[in-house]
């Protein structure tokens, strides 16, 4: 049996470490920080792409995962893309050539792109999307 190497062992724990840190910091930033309102709602009055997201987290913290994506659908979106680029990533370490070659096809991702573009715009004119 081969023995691991550091880098395999750093996949498998540097994940779980950092998503725990980053939960007690969350914590505490919510806690103990006032966040400023948003500039472009206060004097534009329209949302922003941030709009939404901390209280996004929030659920998700709760595990309200459809209140997480009323408030802001992109949070979700980007912990899927980034959930499913580890996976990648982590079997490449472990000697396996497994890809979601979807992930890696250009009109994916203008697709996408143009997707949030227009979640983004809409979300300021349809009250169902748009942030509570």
């Amino acid at each position: 049996m081969k023995r691991p190497t550091v880098k395999r062992i750093a996949v498998l724990i540097v994940p779980f470490a950092a998503a725990a840190a980053m939960l007690g910091l969350a914590w505490l930033v919510l806690h103990f920080v006032r966040f400023p309102p948003c500039p472009f709602l206060t004097y534009l009055h329209i949302y922003c792409p941030g709009c939404g997201a901390t209280r996004a987290v929030i659920a998700l913290m709760r595990g309200d995962v459809l209140l997480s994506l009323r408030e802001n659908a992109l949070i979700l979106f980007i912990l899927t893309a980034a959930a499913l680029y580890y996976i990648e990533y982590a079997v490449r370490v472990w000697g396996g050539s497994f890809r979601f070659s979807l992930l890696h096809r250009s009109w994916v991702i203008y697709s996408v792109l143009a997707l949030l573009g227009v979640y983004l715009i809409a979300r300021n004119f349809i009250p169902a999307i748009a942030p509570i």
